[in-house]
């Protein structure tokens, strides 16, 4: 009995086809790998670069506050100034006529400033414009809520009182306020804090605080303008009316009062010879040819004076993502 005739080249050729395209396959996912193990060396290498640029624009930033300054003040023009102390001769007595006139404050840029292959680009805001949540009065927790759009009385007395009483460290509610009886009735059920208020958030917890009142509406005229972003957690002696808002001097100060230190301000860029101790900087580092970028955020005290000043940081941010 004779064997069929098989075309033996037929088969050899499709297992050489097969091995191309299985050969095929493995070099395709190698370079693919390799373009992904590229590209996230390259991106961390692009991230590293650009945190430590934005470092080293937070300690540009510290050495403008740990300057020697006769005040603090926010500029409309050119943002933060810091006003020079007078200077006298260095050596021999001073006198009225010796002494050499410095410019009352310098003016600095923060933006886009170039280091090795990237840019740097910082802000400083003052936290001694802000009223302090945890020492403010109810008479001016009621004049911020008035302001920012709680026009109802009652409502107004509810939710001072009620940020009172969650400040206090007693268990006896105010009039208007709330304590734990209040509080431990809702779904989930909490107990007020009886503590200083650590973050601003923390107001969310509290009687008659909705998102509308403290973030404001979403509506660009909305009913309610917010009330975060004029309230500060850090505690000092007094606000400093050089870098305050004209909404928080309007509430802090008579209408004549702020009306004066505005006009000052837009006169010369200050109004007094007052000094700030909290400070916010924000920092971000590009780096050059290239989409990556980092922000760092941190809240710093200066303390001290001379040769003892020390900054004590409060709060920090290593990355922070614009959303």
């Amino acid at each position: 009995m004779k064997r069929p005739n098989i075309n033996q080249n037929g088969i050899a050729l499709m297992i050489v086809l097969w091995v191309l395209v299985l050969l095929m396959a493995l070099a395709t996912e190698f370079a693919f790998s390799m373009k992904m193990e590229v590209n996230t060396t390259r991106n961390y290498k692009e991230d590293t670069e650009s945190y430590y640029l934005a470092k080293a624009g937070l300690n540009l930033a510290m050495a403008e506050l740990f300057k020697t300054a006769s005040f603090h003040s926010i500029h409309d023009e050119y943002g933060w100034i810091t006003g020079n102390a007078a200077q006298a001769p260095a050596t021999g007595n001073a006198t009225e006529e010796s002494v050499e006139e410095v410019q009352e404050y310098d003016i600095v840029n923060r933006t886009d400033i170039e280091l090795e292959n990237g840019t740097i680009t910082y802000t400083i805001q003052d936290e001694n414009g802000k009223i302090a949540i945890n020492t403010a009065s109810k008479d001016t927790l009621n004049k911020l809520l008035d302001y920012s759009g709680v026009k109802d009385k009652i409502n107004r007395d509810t939710i001072s009182d009620s940020i009172l009483d969650w400040i206090d460290s007693n268990k006896n509610h105010r009039i208007n306020g709330a304590e734990d009886d209040y509080y431990r009735t809702l779904r989930p059920p909490y107990y007020a804090k009886n503590g200083n208020i650590e973050t601003l958030s923390e107001l969310l917890k509290v009687r008659g605080v909705t998102e509308e009142i403290f973030y404001g509406s979403q509506e660009e005229d909305g009913e309610y303008k917010g009330i975060v972003q004029f309230l500060t957690v850090y505690n000092f002696t007094s606000v400093n009316p050089n870098t305050a808002s004209e909404e928080v001097l309007k509430i802090l100060y008579s209408a004549e009062q702020a009306e004066e230190i505005l006009s000052n301000r837009a006169a010369k860029g200050y109004h007094s010879n007052s000094l700030s101790t909290f400070f916010r900087i924000t920092s971000t580092g590009k780096v050059q040819g290239s989409r990556t970028e980092h922000t760092l955020e941190t809240v710093l005290e200066k303390t001290g004076s001379g040769n003892n000043k020390n900054m004590i940081t409060h709060y920090w941010n290593d990355n922070v993502l614009d959303l």
